[in-house]
């Protein structure tokens, strides 16, 4: 134990002796941070500020022991951004813990945890690139970027509608999740507590194929074997390759599985799984898990030690009938998340959304290795939308820089990149160059080339068909392949132990094997039997159980287009070497597919249909692609996110119409970058309904100016709403239509400034007709700055409200100027502003000079009183137009009620509409109303409910309705009339038959 104390001295007096002086203080700075708060030991920190390299040795090894003191250090200096240092640390380390091991294997006290953290550092520390070739290895540390991952707490109803992403997403979306948004989650944050107090014990990861879920739990295990993720919370975690599971053919042992990664925990597996509590299973890829139709239901006593099919094993684990209290974290695509449902309940959803924009950046440099190419070829990305929008994926990322590389050597940009499909053809066509050198001698590059991919496409396809991504030997020799003659990218070999070890075989990615899949078809030799194949195919993706399916379709789309023809065309150095009737007839086939897919009941699911437009925009024919969408034209999406790439294949498919019979998006999470995307095509529609939340300023009017001249905006909604997590957002609706029609205005609960704001740029462009401002705040400066707008765009205003806000006097000027100045207004709503009989009766007096074309005024709310009313009768008088008057919930009472009733018997009165609900009115006001109603030949409908009245009113209630031919309706309801007496009030009719009515406010 002294030789190993020294050696421990040695290595961290070394190491920090090689810190610059700077980088030393900053070393002593963050080392008490790095010590737990429940630990018992601490380093003061005045011991540590006149320390030096050897003397900080010696208290690290004092205060923490010679494990730990290696650890921490470690974890210092990662901190403080010094990894090749902390690398070599950790590389020294697992050397003298190696050498150690021997002697300390015989001591039954040995730390088997440490033993087991240095394998899996020795293990994962290292990963193959997709490229890689044999022996071939990149340092996990080095090539991690970090990734954006949020964290969903759905509800059932959400799961109900899970959606499939696929990626993610626009770039102002990831930026707020960058800028601190709640829902984002780090590696060290996965398994925090949640609101209740509780950890997750079930957590899934899932995220589109080639997004990085396998990097993210590779990386969560070297972090915990390195010290510096969940140090305390676990003391074993387990990692477990679900892939390479499902082609395991001898049944296996739980126990089997936590040893699979180092024998040496075989002596302490008891006293480890005594601890489940303390276990972590990452369990990776569970989408690529086969057999999942097991029994395991039926086993009654399973157990960690019993031997049982692999899959078995899983579920069992997945199920807790094995270890219930062991945290479990599974990976799977998104199109596997039903399957998993049915065997977890997850406490915790993480999604891996990919690369933000600064990490695409640094995965460039990363690659390249040199900043001049990296500049180049970032900046070439970012003046190609649909190869930087692909570009959040991991894999994608990886394959662009590959074809870009490639074509950047040649002096080529990205003009001929367009679509996935191109990707991959370039893609294909790199690694072929690097292969050509291995292919057989006296072969030809046409004939090798081309029986190379007819041959793996057979294999792909074959695959695709069964849902199998590990084939073994005698697949390979099914379809006359020979695994020396394929690039190890496009197929790499496993190592399967059972009784001997043998090799089994996948391609480097399922997005690879989807592609050679429909690459197959290309090379058909009999025009019968490829017709046969391909409508098989195409049949099959129709059925929503085979939603595996529709990436290869979409491939075979790409692959139909005349540069995809022209690539495949290079990659044989032979045109006629290629089934001659492939063009000439599948764009019938996949043009009758679309038509029968448009028909499907499948079209509902907003999925589907969308892959329907992503699989036209890998065609990239316009002429085609107008054909198709002439059964796809009615669009819509209902709360279903949408993302950049998705937007930019609908624009496309849009762009190719002559017209869009119906687009509606309804919360589709748009943001600003995605609408400008759609905004060249919105001008096709003929019906036009978009609905968005946040979205900028900016881009709302862009939205709104971009109508053609053939459309109308006809109407625009602004208001505030609380998403459940209790943050505001302001909602966006419009809705054009193809043809004339008449714009409606609403703004409802933004503030007055908001307000002012909208309508400063949507009446300018949209000239709307009726315009609403509820509950808005507005002020009289809010409200004349509105004005002053309406002004200057010569409105034809023909209806306004403003409801809710906080008007006074001070705006009766330019209301009255602007009724003077639109004669078509006929509406006017004024309602719960708390006005006062002041301002009343300065409108009043007004709007008898310019408001002659006024046939509605609501002054509901307004803190009415007896002394305003005078003006409204000076007002009916002079308007003969004005109609309706709501003059409710005020304070007018009976003595205000005596003042108005006399207008009612004047000719000049011409009220069709009279709303005197709630305002204190008694039975002592029923008997003039009566009277003066009697001459009255206009009046229908008389409101008086919620007022004081009680059955002695009913008598002369009873007087207007027999006596007055034009009513039609006098509403009592919330009054003190008693039912009993309403009802017998209900049998007189007058001469017209006309029957007694209430408002039936119950029915």
């Amino acid at each position: 134990m002294v030789i190993m104390a020294m050696t421990a001295k040695e290595l961290l007096t070394q190491v920090l002796e090689d810190l610059l002086e700077v980088e030393f203080k900053q070393f002593k700075s963050k080392l008490p941070e790095t010590q737990s708060s429940d630990s018992k030991k601490h380093i003061p920190r005045s011991l540590l500020e006149k320390a030096d390299p050897l003397s900080t040795a010696d208290l690290l090894l004092d205060y923490f022991g010679e494990g730990q003191a290696l650890k921490t250090t470690s974890v210092v200096l990662h901190l403080i951004n010094k990894r090749e240092l902390a690398s070599d640390l950790e590389r020294k380390l697992q050397a003298i813990v190696c050498r150690d091991s021997i002697l300390r294997s015989q001591d039954n006290g040995a730390d088997c945890q440490v033993l087991y953290k240095a394998a899996i550092k020795h293990k994962f520390s290292k990963v193959k690139d997709y490229n890689s070739l044999p022996g071939e290895w990149v340092d996990l540390e080095q090539c991690h970027i970090k990734q954006l991952i949020i964290k969903k707490h759905r509800s059932a109803t959400e799961r109900e509608q899970a959606i499939l992403s696929r990626g993610k997403t626009h770039l102002e979306m990831l930026k707020r999740f960058q800028d601190g948004g709640a829902a984002r989650a780090h590696l060290e944050t996965f398994l925090d507590e949640n609101q209740k107090g509780r950890a997750p014990q079930t957590l899934i990861l899932q995220g589109a194929s080639g997004i990085g879920k396998s990097y993210t739990l590779r990386k969560m295990m070297l972090d915990w074997a390195s010290g510096r993720l969940y140090r305390e919370r676990f003391e074993f975690v387990f990692h477990l390759n679900l892939k390479e599971l499902s082609i395991e053919k001898r049944p296996v042992s739980l126990e089997d599985l936590m040893l699979a990664n180092f024998k040496g925990l075989q002596p302490s597996l008891k006293q480890i799984l005594s601890r489940p509590e303390k276990l972590l299973f990452l369990m990776d890829g569970f989408d690529e898990l086969r057999y999942l139709h097991c029994q395991a239901d039926e086993i009654l006593a399973a157990n960690t030690q019993t031997p049982y099919p692999a899959h078995v094993t899983v579920v069992l684990l997945l199920t807790r009938q094995l270890l219930p209290e062991c945290t479990l974290l599974i990976s799977t695509r998104p199109t596997a998340l039903e399957k998993l449902e049915s065997y977890v309940c997850a406490d915790c959803y993480l999604e891996v959304l990919g690369f933000l924009e600064e990490e695409r950046k640094s995965f460039f440099y990363n690659y390249f290795q040199d900043n001049h190419l990296a500049f180049e070829a970032y900046k070439a990305i970012q003046e190609n939308d649909t190869i930087s929008t692909m570009c959040f994926v991991p894999m994608v990322c990886w394959i662009v820089c590959t074809a870009l590389k490639k074509q950047m050597e040649i002096g080529h940009g990205l003009a001929n990149i367009q679509t996935t499909t191109h990707i991959f053809l370039h893609f294909t066509q790199i690694l072929l160059w690097h292969h050509h050198s291995k292919l057989p001698r006296g072969s030809t590059m046409r004939t090798s080339t081309q029986g190379l991919l007819e041959k793996v496409g057979s294999l792909a396809l074959s695959g695709i068909l069964r849902q199998q991504v590990i084939f073994e030997a005698q697949d390979l020799v099914a379809h006359n392949l020979e695994i020396s003659e394929i690039p190890s990218t496009f197929l790499n070999a496993l190592l399967r132990q059972t009784i001997t070890v043998e090799a089994v075989y996948s391609f480097g990615h399922v997005t690879l094997q989807e592609f050679f899949a429909a690459l197959f078809y290309f090379f058909a030799s009999q025009k019968v039997q490829w017709e046969k194949d391909v409508s098989n195919l195409l049949e099959e993706g129709l059925k929503a159980e085979n939603g595996h399916l529709i990436l290869t379709i979409r491939f075979l789309f790409g692959l139909s287009n005349q540069q995809s023809w022209q690539m495949l065309s290079q990659l044989t150095q032979d045109t006629p070497s290629l089934s001659r009737f492939v063009p000439y007839t599948i764009h019938a086939s996949l043009l009758s597919w679309i038509q029968r897919a448009a028909c499907s009941p499948r079209l509902s699911d907003p999925h589907f249909h969308l892959e329907l437009l992503h699989c036209l925009y890998e065609a990239h024919q316009e002429d085609f692609v107008r054909q198709a969408m002439a059964v796809l034209d009615n669009i819509r999406f209902m709360v279903f996110p949408l993302k950049r790439n998705d937007c930019m294949a609908l624009a496309y498919c849009m762009q190719c119409c002559n017209t869009v019979q119906n687009l509606y998006l309804f919360c589709c999470r748009l943001g600003a970058e995605e609408m400008r995307m759609l905004q060249p095509a919105l001008k096709k529609c003929q019906v036009l309904e978009l609905e968005f939340s946040n979205l900028p300023d900016v881009a709302q009017k862009d939205v709104c100016s971009s109508l053609s001249d053939r459309q109308t905006m006809i109407s625009i909604l602004f208001t505030s709403i609380t998403s459940p997590a209790g943050v505001k957002d302001t909602l966006f609706r419009c809705k054009a239509v193809e043809g004339p029609g008449e714009c409606s205005l609403v703004i409802r609960y933004v503030s007055s400034d908001e307000t002012v704001h909208m309508c400063s740029w949507t009446i300018p462009q949209c000239h709307p007709t009726t315009i609403t401002l509820l509950k808005t705040q507005l002020s009289d400066c809010g409200l004349q700055q509105i004005c002053t707008v309406l002004r200057f765009a010569k409105n034809h205003l023909k209806t306004l409200r403003v409801s809710g806000n906080s008007l006074s006097k001070v705006c009766i000027p330019d209301l009255s100027s602007l009724v003077a100045r639109n004669p078509l207004l006929t509406y006017l709503e004024l309602s719960s502003n708390n006005l006062g009989d002041e301002a009343v009766t300065l409108l009043c007096s007004e709007l008898q000079v310019v408001g002659s074309q006024l046939q509605y005024l609501n002054l509901e709310e307004n803190l009415l009183s007896r002394g305003c009313v005078p003006a409204i009768c000076g007002l009916v008088a002079a308007v003969p137009a004005l109609s309706t008057l709501k003059l409710g919930f005020n304070e007018l009472a009976d003595a205000g009620a005596e003042l108005l009733w006399p207008m009612l018997s004047s000719p000049l009165c011409r009220l069709v509409d009279l709303g005197m609900d709630a305002n204190h009115l008694t039975d002592a006001c029923t008997e003039s109303l009566a009277r003066s109603l009697l001459p009255n030949q206009t009046l229908e409908l008389l409101l008086l409910s919620r007022n004081a009245l009680t059955s002695q009113s009913l008598p002369h209630l009873d007087t207007i309705w027999r006596e007055c031919n034009s009513i039609h309706v006098i509403n009592v309801a919330d009054t003190y009339i008693s039912k009993l007496d309403r009802r017998r009030y209900s049998m007189f009719y007058n001469a017209k038959g006309k029957k007694y009515l209430e408002q039936k406010v119950n029915s």
